[in-house]
């Protein structure tokens, strides 16, 4: 059987639906809350039976219906049967983790400093259970709700013997309906929908096109309750990457429809058009001698390198100079952006305490409100709503910041005839503290967010569309290791002599402790090369035993010889066709589309890194893979 991706497109609707939409969700959110609330009890049943639709499971428990039609209710159980299958596999979860919640896991309180977590004695006390987990998701989840337990001792001083007493009621605060427990869009009774491909060609021009369209009709309640049938939508159009995938034959599946909520409270309906595609062949792991390893770098965002594979007893070598891809523009603007979250959130906080101390006031001594009550409260609004619209530009530069890191890492396997690809799964870790001035400070953040969630979600997906592997490795020791000796290295603030009286954990100079050996260079660089031997060893150890073995770097050392910046030899499979370079904006070569913000920086030719770096290229390469 041939394998699928499942992929979704968000449409946003006619603004001639909007209103009947949001209708529809606020009445669902309704159901689907009610249901939550009516099972919530039953949690334990729906960790042992998985199989079948989640609709199914909630209807032989559910004693009362929302009365809003057969389909409909199966819609709005699906829906509430997924949230309830989601929070029993972490119901499990607590149940693991149970033993482990003591007071160790807590930082008394010291002077005027609260108690807090202790994020080393957290993942000590998970990582005392990897030997049974060969799942690094499952070790997440563990991090995750031993943290939330956490924070219940903190608020009311005892741990929760039950997930019910760290666990709220998970109710629908955003309206999300799926149609998956309806009978398909051109006999379904909630939804209709008709989606047309055609390749057409005009016959006065000779010019040849694709055309594509969307038609939808809902069943919704009017404004006094009353469902019926709405009319057809006029056509929508369709992002041209769904014209590739109809053409490929993608099988539509189940839509969903949501809203969006922006800072100032309005909402929009938005439906995410799902098709599940095929994935292109992966080539037997027996063919494969190289891997590109990536580090999630300190003074760079990522930096590549790339092994081969030597015959016999020959050591392995590195077939690429080292990329760095440097996000210190980028970089700049995000720190800006967190200073001015942190400074709203004191100005909010400072207006708060004005309005609580004037209602303590007001109640206990009879004192009349301030004139200035009303602006007080209006600031804290506008405040909030400003914090909002700052997180959300945040989260999106992460999220646009993660496409492109993947679209790097697989341009630059397929130019090395690379088909695997390691990196550090930096999810099982966290950074401690809150860094050494404004720099350490946005280390941190940045580490503990893109790198946990967006950047690998979209690498998986997008190697798994293209035919290519991805796999995580252990990051601990990657960073403080020789490539070469594979001893102990110390981290050191720069390679000036000056800077290699006092090593510092978060160094950007790597330098080895083992005389015989000397090797200094970039830490980042170190990393990546460390962590490509990683998959080099999970790659040898299957073309003799045909196991899937993974290592860490105290399994032993093995035999790599890094090579230098600038005399590598390796040659980019670059296509045939030209391309225009990009014309250089000061004396660094940028990303397209990122001007002052996102930099390439290697040993070869600047023309090079130039052609590289557009987007032209990029599309035609990816395109041809």
């Amino acid at each position: 059987m041939a394998k699928t991706q499942t992929l979704s497109f968000p449409i946003r609707l006619p603004d001639a639906m909007q209103e009947e939409a949001l209708r529809l969700l606020d009445a669902s959110r309704t159901a689907i809350n009610g249901i939550l609330q009516a099972l919530w009890p039953d949690l334990d049943a729906f960790a042992t039976e998985r199989s079948g639709p989640a609709w199914k499971q909630v209807e032989r428990h559910l004693l009362t219906r929302s009365g809003h039609g057969s389909r409909q209710e199966r819609c709005e159980m699906e829906q509430a049967g997924r949230t309830l299958r989601a929070q029993a596999t972490r119901n499990q979860v607590f149940l693991a983790i149970l033993p482990l919640l003591t007071e160790g896991l807590i930082r008394p309180a010291d002077g005027k400093r609260p108690a807090k977590k202790d994020y080393r004695a957290i993942s000590e006390q998970v990582r005392a259970l990897r030997a049974d987990l060969d799942d690094p998701d499952a070790f997440i989840a563990m991090t995750n709700v031993l943290e939330q337990a956490c924070n219940v001792y903190l608020q009311t001083g005892t741990f929760p013997a039950t997930y019910e007493q760290m666990q709220r009621v998970p109710v629908q605060e955003v309206a999300q309906l799926t149609f998956a427990g309806d009978d398909g869009m051109t006999l379904g009774q909630t939804y209709r929908m008709r989606l047309i491909w055609e390749h057409c060609c005009d016959l006065a021009s000779r010019h040849e096109h694709t055309h594509a369209g969307l038609w939808l009709k809902l069943r919704t309640p009017d404004a006094s309750g009353t469902w019926a049938w709405g009319e057809w939508s006029q056509q929508i159009a369709l992002p041209e990457a769904v014209f590739a995938y109809l053409a490929e034959a993608a099988v539509t599946q189940a839509p969903t429809l949501r809203e969006i909520t922006s800072a100032d409270g309005s909402r929009v309906a938005v439906l995410d058009v799902i098709l599940e595609v095929p994935a292109v062949f992966v080539s037997p792991l027996e063919q494969e001698r190289r891997v590109l390893g990536w580090d999630w770098g300190v003074r760079s965002l990522i930096t590549v390198s790339v092994l081969e594979m030597s015959e016999g007893d020959e050591p392995s070598r590195q077939v690429s100079r080292p990329v760095f891809l440097d996000s210190g523009g980028l970089d700049g603007r995000q720190a800006r952006l967190r200073r001015e979250i942190d400074r709203l959130k004191a100005c909010k906080e400072r207006y708060a305490l004005l309005l609580k101390h004037a209602r303590q006031a007001n109640q206990e001594q009879h004192i009349p409100l301030p004139g200035h009550f009303a602006d007080w409260q209006a600031k804290i609004a506008a405040c909030e709503r400003r914090i909002q619209t700052c997180w959300k530009k945040y989260e999106r530069r992460n999220r646009e910041l993660a496409h492109l890191a993947s679209n790097l890492l697989i341009l630059l396997a397929l130019l090395s005839d690379c088909r695997l690809i390691c990196g550090e799964n930096l999810s099982t870790l966290k950074s401690q503290g809150r860094g050494r001035g404004v720099r350490g400070r946005f280390r941190n953040w940045r580490n503990n967010t893109t790198v946990r969630g967006e950047l690998w979600r979209v690498l998986r997906y997008k190697c798994h569309l293209l035919g290519m592997r991805a796999r995580q490795v252990e990051p601990r020791g990657t960073t403080h290791t020789c490539p070469r000796c594979h001893q102990p290295a110390k981290t050191y603030a720069s390679s000036a002599p000056a800077d290699r009286n006092k090593a510092i954990d978060w160094g950007a100079w790597l330098c080895c402790s083992n005389p015989a050996c000397g090797w200094n260079g970039a830490r980042d660089y170190a990393a990546s090369l460390n962590i490509a031997w990683l998959g080099l060893a999970f790659l040898t150890t299957y073309h003799q035993t045909k196991r899937y073995v993974s290592y860490r770097m105290t399994d032993g050392a093995s035999s790599v010889k890094p090579a230098l910046y600038s005399r590598v030899g390796a040659t980019l499979l670059l296509p045939s066709q030209r391309f225009t370079p990009r014309s250089s904006e000061g004396k660094h070569i940028y990303y397209a589309g990122w001007s002052f913000s996102l930099a390439l920086r290697t040993s070869r030719p600047k023309t090079m890194m130039a052609v590289l770096s557009t987007s032209s290229f990029r599309k035609h390469l990816l395109k041809s893979a």
